[in-house]
């Protein structure tokens, strides 16, 4: 998604990663306490991930994920005033991007060609990556695998 921001960036395109909560919190990522601790997560995101984007972080409560829909990994596109473009349930670059792309082609093209938009919904595939997947899990630690997998692995 960094590479995504970067290239549509002088495109008028501003992209930022929110942290509403540890999604797979355990030994070495606890779920948070207090905004300390969800702040030195974040860095260790940032450090880790790396994330390059500018990243927002929720209050503990999770006001901004609440009021976004709470699903595990969303991607929102929203135009100037708010107008949602995208919506998406999981994160996957190649689908942000295609969206991206039909948002900016028809925003630029909506008075001359008198363009009205429309709303619609599909299923979309991704390709799974289960070995990135399982790494962020023993990264956060064996509790993060055990609840996920349902055992304890190394």
């Amino acid at each position: 998604m960094d590479d995504l921001a970067a290239r549509y960036a002088d495109r008028g395109v501003t992209s930022a990663f929110i942290y509403t909560r540890e999604a797979h919190p355990a030994e070495h990522y606890p779920a948070h306490d207090s905004m300390d601790d969800k702040r030195r997560s974040a860095r260790t995101l940032i450090d880790i991930g790396p994330v390059a984007r500018p990243v927002l972080l929720d209050d503990l409560q999770g006001t901004a994920h609440r009021a976004w829909g709470l699903l595990p990994n969303m991607t929102w596109i929203l135009g100037r005033g708010g107008l949602i473009v995208y919506k998406s349930m999981w994160t996957d670059a190649s689908d942000v991007e295609h969206a991206l792309l039909d948002a900016l082609e028809h925003l630029a093209r909506r008075g001359r060609d008198k363009l009205l938009p429309f709303y619609s919904e599909r299923l979309g595939w991704r390709n799974k990556d289960e070995a990135s997947f399982r790494a962020g899990l023993q990264r956060a630690g064996p509790q993060a695998v055990h609840d996920f997998y349902g055992k304890k692995t190394e």
